[in-house]
């Protein structure tokens, strides 16, 4: 579980270290009649030819489906991540996140809990997200429930290259000992503005039963 933490965690830590430049890369490489290729940088093995899909209302796998609010793409997920999104058109005025051509996105990832509380296995998180970004500060952290799913939430603070950054981060207990994690990320400037926006898309997370 050790190791599935640390892939996590790396989905948030790598992503928003380098945003998602090479979405835009090879958008603006690519043909105007070619497929536009959306994968996130710096992680080796991700599927670089998934095409983004256009917002239909919902991002759904096998496993589960989650709200795809307008103007968010599903993209090519990061390894360790089962499914992720961006809002792709978004037009941010911080400098340094422009720099990076950072985008607010969110991920959806797949761990088993070992036999340990939702509270412990986010304290796992939390510490490996420490030893990741030792300035992360953490915050707002309560239990809940998505969709009659026990959950357990924190938001943490930390900056890198001279961007602030704003995550959520929600566990939602599955079956037996499976946990699903879903973590968000903006700029601390844009946090009101996709707070709900987020806290939606978290309790629209729904997983289907196996038949």
């Amino acid at each position: 579980m050790k190791n599935k933490i640390a892939i996590i965690v790396s989905v948030i830590a790598v992503v928003v270290a380098v945003g998602i430049i090479f979405y835009f890369i090879q958008k603006n490489k690519a043909p105007s009649n070619s497929v536009e290729n959306t994968t996130p940088p710096s992680q080796p093995e991700v599927n670089n030819q998934i095409t983004p899909e256009p917002s239909q209302g919902k991002l759904v796998t096998d496993d589960f489906e989650i709200s795809l609010p307008e103007g968010w793409r599903k993209t090519a997920p990061a390894v360790g991540a089962s499914a992720m999104a961006v809002k792709a058109d978004e037009q941010l005025t911080d400098p340094a996140a422009q720099k990076i051509n950072f985008k607010s996105y969110f991920a959806v990832s797949y761990d088993t809990l070992q036999e340990k509380s939702l509270s412990e296995y986010l304290q796992s998180v939390k510490s490996q997200l420490q030893q990741t970004i030792s300035d992360a500060v953490f915050a707002q952290e309560h239990d809940t429930t998505i969709n009659g799913k026990a959950a357990r939430a924190f938001e943490a603070s930390f900056a890198q290259q001279g961007v602030n950054y704003k995550i959520l981060m929600v566990a939602v207990q599955g079956a037996g000992d499976d946990v699903w994690v879903i973590s968000f990320n903006t700029l601390q400037s844009t946090w009101t503005e996709y707070q709900k926006v987020f806290s939606d898309i978290a309790n629209s997370f729904r997983l289907k039963l196996k038949k």
